[in-house]
């Protein structure tokens, strides 16, 4: 990774941490912590990553860990002093950054998607919501995307290859023209491998659109607590008319970002279809 990358996503990490205060209904402080622990231990290779890892581990617990009811209206306090040490952290990871990093340092592995200006479709998603990944991943193969330009995990011919660690495989297509597709679900915010997938897209502040399965709960406080902009409009795949119209925008959205030729015929089959393969999942 490059020293200007380097850089990008640790001023993305003290911006989002200057303007995170505690909210009741969720702890949004733990996803840039948990971000930067990540960033530290996969991109900082200096004798004092580990330090500040600790250092930040002990700020995570300290803020986090449970405590009897009489302390919980003390969390917002606890945030409050440990927000001043956490921001000195990152301050001191980008000096070191800035100092020592070299400006064409890159892992070989690295060099031959990090520069690509070649947009890229990633259909961030749960297991088991397949069914749903499909329907979306047959709609958007049929406007013309190619095999090369999905990333959708559950499909052969777009999964992350075999053996692949998950985290530099995200962090190395991460920094292509990236265009994620959310597909939330209760099940999405039980996952793992999910949340990894949305922290690296939104360290990098990646373009994304929200699609939503049709049960799923939005007052669930991981949810409320993600770090992305959740009142951002969204689709909801219920298959009514609604659902229609916001499948068009994002056809039209899709067809801008890659240049596609798509005529109105071939479009109107495409979202016939999806709407019906969506009806009968939910059926």
């Amino acid at each position: 990774m490059t020293k200007s990358e380097k850089i990008k996503i640790i001023d993305t990490l003290i911006d989002a941490s200057i303007i995170l205060t505690y909210d009741a209904k969720g702890q949004p402080q733990s996803s840039v912590i948990n971000d930067t622990l990540s960033f530290i231990r996969h991109s900082i290779e200096t004798e004092n990553a580990t330090e500040w890892k600790n250092q930040i581990d002990s700020i995570y617990w300290g803020v986090n860990k449970p405590r009897s009811q009489e302390f919980e209206d003390k969390r917002f306090a606890r945030w409050h002093d440990a927000k001043e040490k956490f921001m000195g952290i990152l301050k001191s990871i980008k000096l070191e950054i800035e100092r020592y990093a070299s400006v064409n340092t890159e892992s070989a592995s690295f060099l031959d998607c990090a520069n690509s200006n070649i947009p890229i479709i990633f259909i961030s998603h749960s297991s088991a919501d397949k069914s749903y990944g499909d329907a979306l991943q047959n709609f958007i193969t049929g406007l013309g995307i190619k095999k090369e330009q999905l990333i959708y995990s559950s499909h052969t011919l777009h999964k992350i290859p075999f053996d692949a660690d998950i985290y530099d495989y995200l962090r190395k297509n991460i920094y292509k023209n990236i265009f994620m597709i959310y597909l939330w679900s209760d099940d999405y915010l039980k996952s793992s491998a999910c949340l990894i997938e949305m922290g690296a897209a939104w360290v990098t502040q990646s373009d994304y659109s929200n699609v939503y399965t049709p049960n799923f709960n939005f007052n669930d406080p991981k949810y409320i607590a993600c770090p992305v902009n959740i009142r951002k409009m969204g689709i909801k795949l219920n298959g009514d008319d609604h659902c229609r119209s916001s499948m068009i925008e994002l056809k039209d959205k899709i067809v801008s970002l890659f240049g596609l030729t798509v005529d109105e015929q071939l479009s109107s089959f495409l979202i016939g279809k999806f709407i019906e393969n969506i009806k009968r999942i939910i059926k």
